[in-house]
């Protein structure tokens, strides 16, 4: 699956879940964005990537920021490691290799911080 159609399912299934939350359908939805169902349905599967007009109109329906839409919040591991493989994706192999060097000493230094953190 291409960068872009990744990133197209991923807007998709973040603005289904704020619609999902608002207690909206599709239906209810689409006529606020000025769409018909099936039209707002294919930015919900991925079929379409919306535009910052349409992202801007449904921040305002979801009350959200536009960034909610098209960033992943989870703070899920696998979710977490899926973004920074999506982030690595563009990045040349020498690149990465060195970056996952960084991440790695990182992790190295929170966990000897986390052993040594006094319990209560």
């Amino acid at each position: 699956m291409s960068r872009q159609l990744q990133l197209r399912h991923l807007v998709g299934q973040r603005i289904a879940k704020k619609r999902r939350d608002a207690k909206l359908t599709q239906a209810d939805v689409a006529p606020l964005v000025n769409l018909g169902t099936e039209g707002y349905a294919r930015y919900e599967r991925g079929d379409s990537s919306p535009d910052v007009e349409l992202l801007t109109q449904l921040a305002k329906v979801f009350d959200c920021a536009v960034v909610d839409l098209v960033v992943e919040t989870s703070v899920g591991l696998s979710a977490q490691a899926q973004h920074i493989a999506n982030l690595l994706e563009e990045v040349s192999s020498s690149d990465r290799n060195e970056i996952v060097k960084i991440v790695e000493s990182i992790c190295a230094l929170a966990y000897k911080k986390q052993i040594n953190i006094p319990k209560a």
